[in-house]
């Protein structure tokens, strides 16, 4: 963090020069700092807290049925044990992206944003095998085909059981979209930590190539005046 301030400094010296003397900024690097300002730390944060309230609200809902459904179906089972791997995943996922956006590491973000993306297209697969599924079921429900009562609900329950199926459906899509934008903002703060790492590099260059390094590591430039 330390060394992240200094080059700040460098930046802000860097900037300073390159707007004296009406020098233009790749628009790619104009607000590269973007990702550490208040606005960008509340809406991370809030992000993160409701992709964690829809997972947590998908457990409890699935905990619920489990609890006060009696005989209940395979389905029902297969998904709540889903949910239990899923909001694991996604805490651990969750404290990963905080820890890395928290101390500027590019390493632990790229992993976040990756893993955020494997996880959305699980929960897209789940959703796609969930929709089929269910419709599936309510082909065969309104068919004479005899399916075992462990995996279906049968006469008034079949209604049921496709409301239910329906409530999943619809968090389960919330859940993909939230999952799949949450990596690309983590990806997008990925970016400006890399480019800007980069970006100060080379402004650290620059300045060694004209400056000298004092003791207590300030920069100092050489002059010359050539009327002497």
């Amino acid at each position: 963090m330390p060394d992240n301030l200094e080059l700040l400094n460098f930046y802000n010296i860097y900037n300073d020069r390159r707007n004296k003397w009406k020098i233009g900024i790749n628009k790619l690097n104009f607000n590269i700092e973007n990702y550490k300002n208040i606005k960008t730390k509340i809406f991370l944060y809030v992000l993160w807290s409701i992709l964690l309230f829809i997972y947590i609200f998908e457990l409890l809902l699935n905990l619920l049925f489990v609890i006060y459904i009696q005989n209940i179906n395979i389905i029902i089972k297969t998904i709540f044990i889903f949910s239990i791997f899923e909001i694991i995943t996604v805490i651990l996922l969750t404290t990963q992206g905080i820890y890395g956006y928290s101390y500027d590491s590019p390493i632990i973000l790229q992993k976040s944003s990756q893993s955020f993306f494997i996880l959305s297209i699980w929960c897209f697969l789940k959703l796609l095998f969930y929709t089929i599924l269910t419709i599936l079921l309510s082909v065969f429900s309104n068919s004479n085909i005899t399916l075992n009562t462990q995996f279906i609900y049968f006469s008034n329950k079949t209604l049921y059981f496709n409301s239910l199926m329906k409530i999943i459906i619809t968090i389960s899509a919330v859940k993909f979209v939230l999952t799949f934008f949450t990596g690309q903002k983590i990806n997008y703060v990925f970016s400006c930590i890399r480019t800007s790492t980069i970006l100060k590099n080379k402004i650290r260059k620059d300045l060694e190539k004209k400056s000298f390094l004092f003791e207590d590591q300030t920069y100092g430039t050489f002059t010359m005046d050539f009327n002497v």
